[in-house]
């Protein structure tokens, strides 16, 4: 997650089910996998979602909230957890670091931070760690790795993480998650 990001359309919709499940009594934790904005490309531009008719009957406090956060321009994690858009939650947003042995500390911290939720959500920049990126590679801090996953499912959490849709066939995309059955302490 980039806060260049913070408040887009992909943010209205894993806010808005977050929301919902805080809601219903599960208390939710956020670990952000906050990396510094990038500024070689456009993304995170997608806020047109705030003036579209379309989206609203979706969750108008959590549009309201999002688009005042976008119009004053201060779009990060820190104000959107200041806007204490879901009730209860618990944030880690430090940031990723790049070295691997502060990864695991990094990591180690995010567990602690999150103990108290039921269900955590882990929101990188592209999702699930590919065979390309290898942990001491530069860009895997734009990736979730899957010892991280299987420490959160051995602390009894649920999880729920963010992957950005890469253009390959569906065949290879959703083999990917085949995969997550391979690790023993998921597959029991």
């Amino acid at each position: 997650m980039q806060n260049r990001y913070a408040g887009d359309v992909g943010d209205f919709g894993k806010l808005g089910l977050l929301r919902v499940m805080a809601q219903s009594g599960l208390k939710v934790g956020i670990n952000w996998y906050l990396t510094e904005n990038e500024d070689h490309n456009n993304d995170g531009k997608h806020i047109a979602y705030l003036a579209n008719p379309m989206y609203d009957t979706c969750d108008p406090e959590l549009r309201g909230k999002l688009g005042y956060m976008v119009f004053v321009n201060q779009r990060s994690v820190q104000t959107m957890e200041k806007l204490n858009l879901i009730p209860g939650c618990v944030y880690f947003n430090q940031v990723v670091p790049r070295n691997i042995k502060d990864r695991t500390a990094w990591h180690q911290l995010a567990m602690l931070q999150l103990s108290r939720a039921e269900i955590v959500f882990l929101d990188p920049d592209n999702g699930l760690e590919v065979k390309s990126v290898s942990p001491a590679n530069a860009k895997s801090i734009k990736y979730i790795f899957r010892s991280e996953i299987e420490d959160y499912y051995a602390a009894g959490k649920s999880i729920i993480f963010y992957n950005h849709r890469s253009h390959e066939p569906d065949k290879i995309y959703f083999s990917r998650f085949k995969d997550l059955y391979s690790i023993n302490s998921l597959s029991k």
